[in-house]
């Protein structure tokens, strides 16, 4: 019975978070919610982006399969899945599962991208620790933050600043709030901004970043955000790292001469961009690292 109730409370809480952020406080829909959301457009993005990647008939079977797995994940046999990452929230009072996103939301994020998937913390120190890098000089940039896990656990290195980039609004609106609540002895970093934006328009700060992908986008996407971070780092050089967590799409940044991996397991690989060994290069001068 008490389990039962303890249960209840969880998808009560969850519940107001996502009321909390959708809504303004006379009940009306915020203009960055779900509603306002071209759920469409980006769709249709992601059609062009894709026949021009994968062509017709390739994109017609990704988009189908991405409704399978949706719809195969809302089976009772992987409830446990999607309630298997609740300890971290109860433990620092956020919302960063994926148990209480919606359905629309989630077919939004399928047809559009990828799923919401909350980060381990355990595999994030790892990816983190292997960083060979001062973190005063680095910002920490995660395309596809989502409700903002991983830039919490960001929070608990000295990051020079931390940043997340979420594109469906309703995810960006809980990591607002999460941001807001988020607080702890082990926190070293509160400069932390979550930005409302698709990521292949993102801008890439010209300053040493480590870069964190949780396996945020279908490959089409993933190519062109490559291509524009290669641009980027052709124009303004610096130390920048890549993290690659759940690395589906390991082909593609493997084949980019101008990333180097340097650590990594079946779970995540960790890149250096090539200009890293030479420090003379301009725009390195006052980057120290070990």
């Amino acid at each position: 019975m008490l389990h039962c109730n303890f249960h209840d409370l969880q998808e009560r809480c969850f519940q107001e978070n996502i009321l909390a952020a959708t809504t303004t406080s006379e009940g009306r829909e915020r203009p960055d919610s779900p509603a306002a959301f071209s759920a469409g457009r980006a769709f249709w993005r992601l059609i062009r982006d894709s026949i021009r990647h994968y062509g017709v008939m390739r994109t017609l079977r990704e988009v189908v399969s991405a409704i399978y797995r949706l719809l195969r994940d809302r089976l009772p046999d992987r409830r446990r899945t999607r309630y298997g990452d609740l300890d971290f929230d109860f433990e620092r009072n956020v919302d960063t599962t994926r148990a209480n996103v919606r359905f629309r939301t989630q077919l939004m994020a399928a047809l559009t991208g990828h799923e919401y998937f909350a980060t381990d913390p355990w595999l994030f120190q790892q990816i983190v620790r292997a960083l060979p890098i001062q973190f005063e000089d680095f910002t920490f940039i995660d395309l596809g933050s989502g409700k903002g896990r991983s830039l919490m656990l960001a929070s608990d290195y000295p990051f020079r600043r931390i940043v997340g980039v979420e594109y469906l609004p309703e995810l960006h609106r809980v990591a607002e709030l999460n941001i807001e609540r988020y607080s702890g002895e082990s926190q070293k970093c509160g400069r932390i901004e979550s930005v409302c934006q698709d990521a292949r328009d993102f801008e890439f700060p010209a300053e040493p970043t480590v870069l964190y992908l949780f396996n945020p986008f279908p490959e089409p996407v993933f190519a062109l955000v490559l291509e524009k971070l290669k641009e980027s780092l052709e124009k303004r050089p610096r130390p920048f790292y890549v993290a690659y967590r759940y690395p589906e799409y390991a082909h593609l940044v493997g084949g980019c001469e101008w990333l180097e991996k340097i650590a990594g397991t079946e779970q995540w690989l960790l890149y250096s961009y090539r200009e890293n060994r030479n420090p003379e290069h301009k725009g390195f001068e006052s980057v120290s690292r070990h």
